[in-house]
């Protein structure tokens, strides 16, 4: 129990320092609740991701992008689109919100990460989305895909770590498409005109900058340097 004497030095104490208390505690809950958030947020999205590379072993070489698995040799001249429409082609068609668009191999962020259809909240939350106004990958265009920073597994956290010369792989069920970045720049996220299709084969990334606000857009701009072929095909188990 508070004795007599200890009740009277409680009620002694200066508003101040209770108020500079309460607002210590007040930080500390914030601080915790955020750590929770993010590990929360950290484990959907890990969660999400096993399930899709679950999906993804069923795709044949989309869930194994190892260069033994290159049916061509590296093509600059990027031909061999003879087969594209009703493969590639088909195989998005075919496809819903939420569903696997694609696989983003990108060494230079240690990122390897499944890319679903849409970049809509619930999209978001399974991992990059792929920006569906925006062009597939193909012979020219711009393919958009979007990601987290900070939440929700962060597979774009590292995304300002890129700069030109850098090489990003997207892998569809029939395909490897080799991309090198050509630049780095941010806008606010009106400026969407980054995302208009293009002649020259492009990519681009986009996420929230800095980290923790939605001021601007890091953009990454890469272009399409080689196309090869796959040797699996969707259905074909991969060993």
């Amino acid at each position: 129990m508070t004795s007599t004497a200890e009740t009277a030095a409680i009620e002694r104490r200066p508003a101040s320092r209770v108020a500079l208390h309460a607002l210590g505690n007040i930080f500390i809950g914030v601080a915790l609740g955020l750590v929770s958030y993010y590990f929360v947020t950290d484990f959907v999205t890990g969660r999400e991701q096993g399930a899709l590379r679950a999906q993804i072993a069923d795709l044949g070489s989309m869930g194994a992008p190892s260069p033994d698995r290159l049916l061509d040799e590296p093509d600059p001249e990027l031909t061999g689109w003879e087969t594209w429409r009703e493969e590639d082609v088909a195989y998005w068609a075919g496809l819903g919100k939420g569903d696997i668009f694609g696989r983003l191999v990108i060494e230079g962020m240690d990122l390897d990460a499944v890319v679903i259809l849409g970049t809509g909240r619930d999209e978001l939350k399974k991992g990059p989305g792929w920006i569906t106004y925006t062009d597939l990958p193909g012979e020219t265009g711009n393919v958009g895909i979007a990601g987290h920073r900070t939440t929700y597994g962060a597979p774009f956290r590292r995304l300002d770590d890129l700069e030109p010369g850098d090489i990003i792989h997207f892998l569809s069920p029939y395909r490897r498409y080799t991309y090198e970045v050509t630049e780095k720049f941010t806008v606010t996220p009106d400026q969407v005109e980054v995302m208009r299709t293009t002649d020259v084969p492009s990519l681009t990334l986009s996420a929230c900058h800095p980290p923790y606000s939605a001021a601007y857009r890091l953009i990454v701009r890469a272009e399409l340097s080689e196309m090869q072929r796959l040797e699996d095909t969707p259905g074909t188990p991969t060993p």
